[in-house]
């Protein structure tokens, strides 16, 4: 399936790496123009370049309580319109519930939750004006339970109670809401679990008995698909919605 975003802005958090960036090279792919934000200027540089359209970026840490004004200023000075907020940044602190610490549970809900949360807000006016899109990236988490997952799982299920409400909220100006909610994807946060010492083969087999859909974890770009079709005109009466991209685990 193809995409039209000719001259459609997007703001894309967590957009560096991992399932950030194959988002952003889908909807530039589409023929819009990203504006990529993240805390790594070197890797949002060398992929802006990369990037048709105009691409640009912003280095901004998300896990500050303080970024969210900064932030939206400089996403003004760079772009005239927004039509597409894809909130991708996200954190996971793996914490069994009897050792959870009050700095992993504030840096979680600062990033995954809170300037997720302002920076809706602070764009809407913009995406008002466009009648634009907003897809969140949740998780499958937050609709089960995992060992260490308690801090995240609840953090993402606030991302859907919000995504649902801010589609109520922003509806009326015919502004969408949406999330997807990836299972296991090989690559995204993965990766960082692989690179600290977990076997991705021996772990990768363990889950796929989870997985109706051929045992199958779901690649990066399964979620750029979905986050794709949910911020286009394909999509035009869908809002409110957390859609699974899981395979059926959750099934």
């Amino acid at each position: 399936m193809t995409y039209d975003f000719t001259d459609k802005t997007v703001i894309l958090t967590g957009a560096s790496r991992g399932i950030g960036a194959a988002i952003a090279k889908t909807l530039a792919e589409g023929g819009a123009r990203v504006i990529l934000i993240s805390r790594n200027a070197e890797s949002l540089s060398k992929l802006a370049a990369q990037l048709p359209h105009h691409a640009d970026y912003i280095c901004a840490d998300l896990m500050q309580e303080d970024c969210v004004t900064a932030l939206a200023g400089q996403i003004s000075e760079k772009a005239d319109s927004i039509d597409v907020l894809v909130n991708n940044a996200g954190i996971v602190a793996q914490e069994d519930v009897t050792r959870l610490s009050a700095k992993a549970i504030d840096a979680l809900l600062n990033v995954n939750v809170r300037n997720l949360m302002l920076l809706t807000g602070a764009l809407s006016k913009n995406l008002k004006v466009t009648r634009g899109a907003v897809v969140n990236v949740s998780s499958i988490a937050a609709q089960g339970g995992m060992v260490g997952q308690a801090a995240y799982a609840t953090s993402k299920g606030a991302v859907n109670a919000f995504t649902r409400n801010a589609a109520i909220d922003l509806g009326r100006f015919g502004v969408r809401v949406n999330a997807v909610a990836p299972g296991p994807v090989d690559g995204g946060m993965w990766d960082a679990a692989f690179e600290a010492g977990l076997d991705r083969q021996t772990v990768m087999d363990s889950m796929k008995h989870l997985i109706p859909l051929e045992g199958r974890w779901s690649s990066e770009q399964d979620i750029a698909d979905a986050v794709a079709w949910l911020a286009s005109d394909k999509a035009a009466m869908v809002t409110g919605q957390i859609i699974g991209v899981d395979g059926g685990m959750l099934a």
